[in-house]
């Protein structure tokens, strides 16, 4: 089947189980320079043999499931120059038992992928897993998952380095039943180097992973039909393959880049996140680099990384090379597969700026660019100063040390909080301490500050909401990530709510509703109290209900009054930071709320006609004349009477007793006390 290369094969599920290579897309034209491995699995998962970071999400609600597979296969080392990256790798075609320079190798890799083929929207992300913390983890994918799942598309982490087949295996003897990744490996002979110094154009350093090249194109072979054994996708086509990298795999990656793909040409567009690893400028291959301020803290300038007709580099104000949203979704199982992990830095650890939603953005234009599309748009830089007091930190920074130029989030616009990737070991610290430089920081404003930038969270959201939208317009975060970001604001709690607004008429009889801007947290509860206009104490006003910021107010005390609202917030604990409750100042006063049950004083009535003997002669003319309303207990004013219930003047002519009965009401329909009396008229 090796000759129907770029050819589309109909009968995929009959190759696959006579264990013969197909090709599922069109193949390029160097697939056969690529090993073909053997794919088995799904391996079986029970309570005691599961994938090593299985994810801990309800794939089920999105339609997802989660497999794992190995592939087995035989690979070549590399040469891989760092100095003169633009020339292609020599591949290594001696060594090993049959001095071929082919080593045997066996992987494994993690596939989430829609349930339903038709669910998928044929674009396969293809992590290279890191290696720096000594396990196998899949950084990019934990930076922002739910993009992913939310839109159809297939991920697969991949197990390169000889680092991540052992952290599986070590994982395997204490975690598990000890027979799940014992056969798995990956290693050869290290590329020898040559022994040139390092800034020689000509040197090569030694590799210990020479096989991770191959064994990565392999699976992206694998992905694309060029394999034999299962298919790892389910029946979903891969239109489209990303290789995605993250810091030391972002580096791994970009030497792929460099120096692999350009004889592999099996990828189809690289996702390169904080590594500043240079890129060849002579590929038509698109690829996106992302990198934070733990990155850019020195200049990275267009000489040196530049923006390409294909390439880009963006850098994103405030990030951190680990932001905290990666270490909340890998938290739990890292915990749960490895140990709990604790740091102890210097300022309070990871930045809270969520560079991944620009990921997201990242991998969007890369699959319209890598198919002819419009080019994503070119990033502004970070600013420099001329004269840094610190080389090594050398961007310009606000007033509240938040670095200026990049790409710009609205957690740095429409700042709460200090974030920087900017921090460093506290001694005796947790084991994680080690990679505080790596953590960024974030520091939340005193209240005194955020108060003073923001009247309340009213302000506070408005403007936050209009940056956040404009931020879409620059092409560097989606509108669904935007209005995630809404919703985080939206639920932020260290700031007092806005000025509570009646809903309905100012004067009413105790039945009324406030409403407000104020936090959406979960765990939030509302205070709002009241007081006498121009009073000095203020009293709990228990609302019938509060809900969505607004309060039901019933039989509230008479009165004309003011009032005002507070909230008070649990905020969790995570493994990072202790429970905290946060309570903010209370608004600005509401507009006066009279409050009026009492209804005007009895009415008077009055007669006019000819009396005789204590009756009257003749027809009574009678006139009512009503009353002042009554003080409110307060000693405010009342709504005042209502002079359309007070009854016109009439004439009584019957011969005989009439009994005449009044009342008044207020501008409310409180009405007054009946007034009474009798008219006799004599025959």
């Amino acid at each position: 089947m090796g000759s129907c290369r770029g050819f589309r094969y109909a009968f995929a599920s009959i190759a696959a189980a006579f264990s013969v290579p197909f090709f599922a897309g069109s193949a390029s034209a160097a697939f056969g320079d690529i090993p073909t491995s053997n794919v088995s699995g799904p391996i079986p998962t029970s309570a005691n043999s599961y994938p090593f970071l299985a994810t801990d999400i309800d794939l089920g609600q999105y339609g997802y499931v989660e497999e794992e597979y190995f592939l087995e296969g035989e690979g070549y080392r590399y040469d891989t120059p760092l100095v003169n990256y633009q020339t292609n790798a020599n591949k290594i075609v001696t060594g090993e038992a049959h001095n071929d320079g082919k080593y045997p190798f066996k992987t494994r890799i993690v596939v989430r992928r829609p349930a339903n083929p038709a669910d998928a929207n044929g674009i396969v992300v293809a992590e290279w897993n890191n290696v720096t913390s000594t396990q196998d983890v899949e950084f990019n994918w934990l930076g922002d998952p739910y993009f992913l799942l939310r839109n159809g598309y297939t991920f697969v982490g991949v197990t390169a380095q000889v680092t991540g087949v052992n952290s599986l295996k070590a994982f395997d003897t204490a975690k598990l039943d000890g027979t799940r990744y014992g056969s798995l490996g990956t290693t050869a002979d290290p590329s020898p180097g040559n022994g040139l110094p390092t800034n020689d154009p000509g040197y090569l350093p030694p590799d210990n992973d020479p096989l991770s090249y191959d064994v990565f194109s392999s699976v992206v072979k694998a992905l694309k039909g060029g394999r034999t054994g299962v298919d790892p996708l389910g029946g979903i086509t891969a239109t489209k393959v990303i290789a995605s990298g993250e810091s030391q795999s972002c580096g791994r990656l970009s030497t792929h880049y460099n120096e692999i793909d350009p004889t592999h040409d099996i990828v189809d567009a690289y996702l390169l996140t904080v590594c500043n690893s240079p890129l060849r400028t002579d590929r038509s291959k698109k690829a996106i680099r992302i990198i934070t301020e733990s990155e850019n803290r020195t200049p990275r300038t267009e000489a040196n990384l530049p923006d390409t007709s294909s390439i880009r580099h963006w850098e994103v104000a405030g990030g951190s090379h680990l932001p905290r949203v990666a270490w909340d979704n890998l938290d739990d199982i890292f915990t749960r597969d490895v140990f709990e992990g604790t740091a102890s830095c210097q300022k309070f650890p990871l930045s809270q700026v969520k560079w991944p939603y620009t990921q997201n953005a990242a991998i969007n234009a890369l699959v319209s660019w890598s198919g002819g599309g419009v080019a994503p748009p070119i990033a502004p830089r970070g600013v420099y100063q001329d004269m840094p007091a610190d080389p090594a930190n050398q961007l310009v920074r606000d007033q509240y040390g938040i670095a200026q130029g990049g790409i710009r989030y609205p957690d740095v616009t429409v700042p709460t909080a200090t974030n920087d990737g900017v921090n460093a070991l506290e001694p005796g610290g947790g084991l994680f301490s080690a990679f505080c430089q790596l953590f960024g920081s974030s520091t939340p404003f005193s209240s005194e500050q955020l108060h003073g930038l923001y009247a309340d969270q009213g302000d506070y959201l408005a403007q936050y909401i209009e940056a956040a939208d404009a931020m879409v317009g620059t092409g560097f975060i989606l509108q669904e990530d935007a209005d995630r970001l809404k919703q985080d604001a939206r639920e932020f709690a260290r700031l007092r709510p806005s000025k509570p607004m009646l809903v309905g008429k100012t004067a009413n009889r105790g039945g009324f509703q406030l409403k407000w801007v104020g936090t959406e947290a979960p765990d939030t509860t509302f205070v709002v109290q009241r007081r006498a206009v121009g009073g000095n104490d203020w009293i709990t006003a228990a609302p019938k209900s509060i809900a969505d910021s607004t309060a039901t107010m019933a039989n509230q005390a008479q009165g004309t009054h003011n009032y005002r609202v507070s909230t008070s917030t649990i905020l969790p604990g995570t493994n990072i930071s202790p429970a905290e409750t946060v309570s903010t100042p209370f608004s600005e006063l509401s507009g006066s709320v009279k409050v009026d049950r009492t209804g005007p004083q009895k009415p008077k009535i009055v007669l006019k006609g000819k009396r005789v003997k204590g009756a009257f002669k003749g027809p009574v003319r009678v006139k009512v004349v009503g009353k002042p309303d009554r003080k409110l207990p307060d000693g405010s004013a009342g709504v005042g009477l209502n002079n359309k219930s007070v009854p016109k003047t009439r004439t009584v002519g019957k011969k005989g007793k009439t009994v005449i009965k009044v009342r008044t009401s207020d501008k409310l329909g409180n009405k007054s006390p009946v007034a009474k009396i009798v008219i006799r008229i004599k025959r």
